[in-house]
């Protein structure tokens, strides 16, 4: 729920781009030739969102159970990091813009975020993998991935919201606001960090974290430091 402050903060830092998406796609619906791309992204980032709804729909008991045993988290945290650094090295080569994101794009780097329901495996890096090996430039991939973030992370929040409320009443209302606001905060500025270090760089770093912190956690929970289940998969 408290990512709804990181989506407000996805739609402020992109509202231009909503609004001329929005203003393409009314003119791509009455013909217009330059319409027709905005049309197509703005079909291609709903389409690509049915995916992790109908899965997180499917899979939502195992997400809130199964899938949070910190060995899965370590297993996706190197796994996924192993796959990215891959992606990241193909995205090294001859790209193609934004611009050229088709239906097909849109639903497999769709696909690719549904990875994402399961803990550690990150998002947007899902998303940042699949555009990349899609072949999207770095600057590319980033936007698209986020952009299909809005109506996921939106959708998911507001979900658990109505899902929640009763038990948020008095006490955990003001702490959940607070965080609300904080997370859209953070994000707003992590986002705008995040976007101009790929225009330019690799995205390295961010799989020697994911693999540091995977060791990490392997190595707590074989000394016994760590339990592999999270109190909430015990009946």
């Amino acid at each position: 729920m408290i990512q709804l402050g990181t989506s407000v903060a996805l739609v402020v830092y992109y509202l231009r781009d909503l609004v001329k998406l929005g203003k393409g796609a009314v003119e791509g619906l009455r013909g217009g030739e330059e319409g027709k791309r905005d049309l197509r992204l703005l079909l291609g980032i709903g389409l690509g969102t049915i995916p992790i709804v109908v899965a997180g729909l499917l899979l939502e008991h195992k997400i809130e159970t199964t899938f949070r045993s910190l060995w899965i988290i370590a297993a996706t945290l190197a796994g996924f990091g192993l796959l990215l650094a891959y992606a990241d090295r193909v995205a090294a080569r001859p790209r193609r813009a934004g611009d050229s994101i088709s239906i097909r794009d849109s639903i497999l780097v769709g696909i690719a975020q549904t990875f994402a329901l399961v803990p550690g495996a990150s998002r947007s890096g899902c998303t940042l993998t699949g555009a990349f090996l899609l072949g999207l430039d770095r600057s590319s991939a980033a936007r698209f991935s986020f952009l299909l973030s809005i109506p996921a992370v939106s959708a998911a929040g507001l979900y658990k919201l109505a899902k929640e409320w009763h038990s948020l009443s008095g006490a955990g209302l003001g702490p959940l606001v607070v965080a609300t606001v904080v997370s859209g905060i953070v994000g707003y500025l992590s986002l705008d960090a995040l976007l101009r270090y790929l225009r330019t760089r690799s995205a390295l770093p961010f799989v020697y974290y994911r693999l540091a912190l995977a060791a990490l956690l392997a190595v707590l929970l074989l000394s016994g430091h760590l339990s592999a289940d999270s109190p909430s998969t015990d009946p």
